[in-house]
């Protein structure tokens, strides 16, 4: 017998799986997709208030499955004679930043909010490389920098990505439609607007100051469903579903970001730890936590005009019940690369005004965030469920401890992420943890 053939022999007998046939197609290396499906994304609802500030009820009536949602939104084009926007410059992603939080009810389900910053995060978290994070980046609203940028209509364009606890904006990891077809009760989204004063960055001298719009010329959410193209193949036509149920994994489920405000008042060594206890944790298996910064003015408030402009957080250490169990000492952002497929960072803008006060001026900036795992890390393939267990939280006493680069006040966010499912029967659905 030859060599070759000892070792096949050998390296048979002692691996535990099934022998795959990697040269030829066939039954084992070949999915077939059971019922045909057709994708389309032809459904529009405008927002019903379009004033700053307002919170809009978007409806998605029963249908079929639903995966992904885009909010597109339109300033007001500048007025004829020049006077509106004067002084004003819009930051990076200023689309986004315009809104505040979006919550989400499935059927008769419970109504959860999410803040916009952390379900930005989650985006991030979710594109497969960085060229895409930073064209989703770009989408959600370009930086405006000069009274003649008002004119590009162009410009005044803003399209964000919703992500809910059951869709995502990766391709080769893409979840499941969501079945609406069980549902008796509409889908709800509660979008929720910032103000654009709250956005918009002041460059010029308070006397040159124009005016800011008080609404959107426009704004819709456009919906991507999946049909089938025979609904006689429709789960509920099969079985029963006021007796059974079906069982819909999320990849994870977002808890309403926890928020603290520290100061850093001393030079970041490993005796000035700021020690913060955090709260907020639900029942659950707590997958992972997403830590992030932002960097706050002498007033004590975020800076306008900085969109999503993370601080770069030096050290992170996360105790449960006083035992350590995440500790990245001058090292984050290579741990974070252990848990995902792009580093936890994007690059941004942050707006200055130049010495003339004739326009904004952008600064680059590298956003990052730091991420602390406690589930074993598995990523499947797009439309595959992989349930994987993390750290039942319940009434430990949960510390995370950072020190920031640089001095001064911080506003700091803790996104925690849940293992979790949806339940569907009896024409509706809620969350189980």
């Amino acid at each position: 017998m030859a060599s070759s053939e000892i070792s096949e022999s050998v390296i048979h007998a002692v691996t535990p799986a099934d022998c795959c046939d990697q040269y030829y197609s066939g039954e084992k290396n070949t999915d077939l997709q059971c019922f045909p499906t057709l994708v389309d994304n032809r459904f529009y609802v405008s927002c019903n208030s379009l004033n700053q500030g307002a919170t809009n009820t978007i409806i998605f009536n029963p249908d079929q499955g639903l995966s992904d949602i885009i909010l597109t939104m339109k300033l007001p084009a500048p007025v004829a004679d020049g006077a509106s926007y004067a002084g004003w410059a819009f930051p990076d992603m200023w689309g986004c930043a315009m809104i505040n939080q979006v919550a989400l009810r499935i059927g008769g389900s419970s109504l959860y909010y999410f803040s916009m910053d952390q379900l930005m995060v989650d985006n991030f978290t979710d594109c497969e490389d960085s060229e895409k994070k930073q064209a989703l980046a770009s989408l959600g609203g370009g930086a405006i920098l000069r009274p003649a940028d008002y004119n590009t209509p162009s410009n005044l364009y803003a399209s964000v990505y919703l992500k809910m606890p059951f869709n995502s904006i990766s391709a080769l990891q893409k979840t499941l439609p969501l079945p609406t077809d069980f549902l008796t009760q509409p889908i709800q989204l509660l979008i929720t607007f910032n103000r654009f004063a709250d956005v918009a960055f002041p460059y010029s001298e308070e006397v040159n100051f124009g005016t800011l719009p008080n609404s959107f010329e426009s704004a819709n959410v456009n919906f991507r469903k999946t049909t089938m193209q025979n609904s006689e193949h429709l789960l509920a036509r099969r079985e029963n579903m006021l007796v059974q149920a079906l069982n819909y994994p999320l990849r994870y489920f977002t808890q309403t970001v926890f928020r603290t405000n520290i100061s850093q008042a001393s030079n970041g060594t490993d005796s000035n730890y700021n020690t913060i206890n955090l709260t907020g944790f639900r029942s659950g298996s707590l997958k992972y936590i997403d830590v992030y910064a932002r960097q706050l003015d002498n007033t004590g408030q975020l800076p306008r005009g900085e969109g999503y402009v993370f601080a770069p957080i030096k050290s992170v250490r996360l105790l449960i019940n006083g035992l350590v169990m995440y500790d990245s000492q001058n090292n984050s952002a290579i741990w974070s690369l252990c848990e995902r497929k792009t580093p936890a960072r994007f690059n941004t803008t942050y707006l200055s005004a130049q010495p003339d006060y004739s326009q904004a001026v952008p600064n680059t900036w590298n956003s990052s965030w730091v991420v602390i795992p406690f589930s074993q890390l598995c990523e499947d393939v797009a439309f595959k469920n992989v349930v994987n267990l993390g750290y039942s939280i319940q009434n430990s006493v949960v510390n995370l401890q950072v020190i920031m680069e640089d001095l001064g006040a911080y506003e700091i966010s803790a996104s925690y992420h849940y293992v979790s499912s949806l339940i569907f029967t009896k024409n509706t659905c809620d969350y189980v943890f």
